[in-house]
């Protein structure tokens, strides 16, 4: 009998651990905009957004290919690409196999970043890929070197896999970095693969620090979904983007192994949220500016923590003092203060937390200087 699959021990974790914390530092995405005092659509917004949607639209099969179509017009324009390039598929989570599946097979060799989302570098695993790791280090400002990664690079190496915003720290990987790393991957006939699901706290905007990487370079694929910094998880909205036509074609056939057409509710509200991401996207950023206010002065007045401060988005990796250990630090900071972080070993990065700055300004700041309360307890 075959080894059973491997647990995903972040979401296992991220499933349990957290839930019932009274300062939850875990979230890595906005809350969700509907269902709160707050949101920022008026009544005449959210008539607008029930247009045309009921209970029999949602349910009839017939409806489905309409508003597959749709949401791939809508993506299709956010990234001014053709719709062929685009694939909707079932948020982000699901788009890291779809993309796999589509372009990945045994024995063939993948980069995978580190630290970085444990599925990105399980799911190669799982498909019988031989997976390397590409270091992204503290001290390099957990910037890509492209140096690095062109001492791993062989003729079998398939696809690059990197995340834009980086997760777990928030920085961005700018467009003449990336496409430094495509041209390098090009060399060898290999993909770009990147999980942009935090990009969109950024772009599109006046003035991007970072840009798709279909927008960049050829041979690039990425995706992302609602979750994040839209504020519409539970639709599961997602799509998968590339100027590659053989890859497109490859990854809307691998969606017959999966979905085969998203659920109809998920097509048509995915449209609704790109028709109204622009005051979507100004919430999230309203958001990050303000929390992001609180913890660049608690981490000032903190000589025993580092970050490299995230571009953008809503959670940062914070380094704790040397010989810490990540774990029996976020227990204590639970157990003691009711204050939950991420440890960085969910990343691969021991010694650091990952912390979210997206909730109420009040509670944040109380859960740092529960964070510091801790540091006395655990530094004494």
């Amino acid at each position: 009998m075959k080894a059973p699959l491997r647990p995903f021990e972040y979401m296992a974790w991220a499933k349990s651990v957290p839930r019932g914390a009274r300062y939850d530092l875990t979230a890595s995405g906005v809350a969700d905009v509907f269902g709160v005092d707050d949101g920022p659509f008026a009544a005449d917004e959210i008539a607008d957004w029930n247009r045309d949607i009921d209970l029999h639209s949602l349910c009839r099969r017939t409806d489905g290919e309409t508003a597959t179509r749709e949401l791939s017009e809508s993506v299709a324009r956010r990234y001014d690409l053709d719709p062929s390039c685009v694939t909707v598929t079932l948020a982000a989570s699901a788009a890291i196999m779809h993309v796999l599946i589509a372009l990945i097979r045994a024995g063939d060799h993948v980069v995978v970043e580190r630290p970085t989302y444990e599925a990105l570098r399980r799911a190669p695993e799982i498909l019988g890929a031989v997976v390397s790791r590409l270091d992204r280090r503290f001290d390099d400002g957990w910037a890509v070197v492209p140096e690095r990664l062109a001492q791993l690079l062989t003729p079998r190496t398939r696809a690059v896999i990197l995340t834009n915003l980086h997760n777990p720290t928030g920085v961005a990987t700018d467009s003449k970095a990336l496409h430094a790393i495509a041209e390098l991957a090009s060399r060898v006939g290999a993909m770009i693969l990147v999980d942009e699901v935090y990009l969109d706290h950024v772009w599109p905007s006046s003035d991007p620090i970072a840009m798709p990487a279909a927008t960049v370079a050829r041979n690039t694929l990425s995706w992302t979904s609602t979750t994040k910094a839209f504020g519409v998880s539970a639709i599961r909205a997602g799509w998968i983007v590339t100027p590659d036509a053989d890859a497109a074609r490859a990854v809307r056939a691998a969606a017959d192994y999966l979905h085969v057409n998203p659920p109809v509710a998920t097509a048509r509200l995915g449209t609704r949220v790109l028709d109204h991401s622009e005051a979507l996207l100004a919430r999230a950023r309203g958001i990050a500016e303000v929390g992001r206010q609180v913890i660049d002065a608690w981490i000032a007045g903190e000589s025993r923590v580092a970050w490299i401060p995230p571009s953008a988005g809503l959670t940062g990796f914070v380094r704790l003092p040397s010989f810490m250990q990540d774990i029996p630090f976020a227990e204590h900071l639970r157990q003691r203060y009711d204050t939950q972080v991420v440890p960085g070993s969910m990343f691969e990065a021991p010694g650091f937390v990952r912390v979210s700055f997206g909730i109420d300004p009040a509670l944040l700041k109380v859960g740092l200087e529960s964070f510091s309360s801790a540091l006395d307890d655990l530094t004494h």
